[in-house]
């Protein structure tokens, strides 16, 4: 735009002066002139004035800076897209107070992918697997209503386990105290909840009474305790 405002404004005063030089002999003298200078006049001013005008509207405005993501430890980048938010854990932690005894127990949970019915096919429940941390240790068990595991302490009975693609291991197993129904500890939970921290998934195989061998699995990934 502003180089045929230039183009216009040259051949204008060009014209301009050509016409003062060599005014049209049908026009007087002064009429001629006047008219060119003028004419000239308007050209030589109006144009940059024009030309000016379309400058300062075709100016860009300022460029806004990139809206910059946070990322670990306050830095930031401008070519960084906000970060996905991290998933859901699949455990839910809580702890139980002894006041006679001035000990906490703090425990974990999460429940298995499959549900259960109960020996009538009915109420299906999941599977909760639960790590409970001791001053000791841990302790690793599985706990469904409506599964008569048949893990005991008077007989050896065992888990096989999966942890991710991993090879099959075997855990012997036992019953509570009192021999709640439809709940079973892993002897040993400590080795249990090593390969855990590690693992994302862990499928569990036990013994049903009068069911036979029930598998479960279990989302374990990012477990704190």
């Amino acid at each position: 735009m502003s180089a045929l405002i230039t183009i216009i404004w040259l051949i204008g005063t060009v014209a301009s002066i050509w016409f003062i030089i060599r005014p049209l002999s049908s026009l007087p003298i002064y009429a001629t002139r006047g008219r060119a200078i003028a004419t000239g006049a308007a050209i030589f001013i109006g144009l940059p004035i024009v030309a000016a005008i379309v400058g300062i509207s075709s100016v860009p405005g300022p460029t806004l800076p990139k809206v910059r993501a946070a990322g670990a430890g306050g830095t930031t980048d401008g070519n960084s897209e906000v970060a996905a938010a991290a998933p859901a854990s699949p455990w839910t932690y809580n702890e139980n107070k002894d006041a006679m005894r001035g000990t906490t127990m703090k425990y974990a949970q999460t429940q298995s992918d499959e549900k259960f019915q109960n020996s009538l096919g009915m109420g299906e429940q999941n599977t909760v697997l639960e790590v409970q941390k001791f001053a000791k240790g841990y302790d690793v068990s599985i706990n469904n209503p409506n599964l008569q595991f048949t893990c005991s302490s008077l007989v050896t009975k065992q888990f096989a386990v999966k942890f991710d693609d991993g090879p099959i291991d075997h855990y012997n197993c036992t019953d509570s105290e009192g021999s709640k129904f439809g709940l079973a500890f892993f002897s040993k939970g400590d080795g249990v909840v090593a390969k855990m921290r590690s693992a994302k998934r862990m499928m569990i195989e036990a013994e049903v009474f009068q069911r036979g061998n029930v598998q479960m699995t279990f989302n374990v990934a990012g477990l704190t305790l």
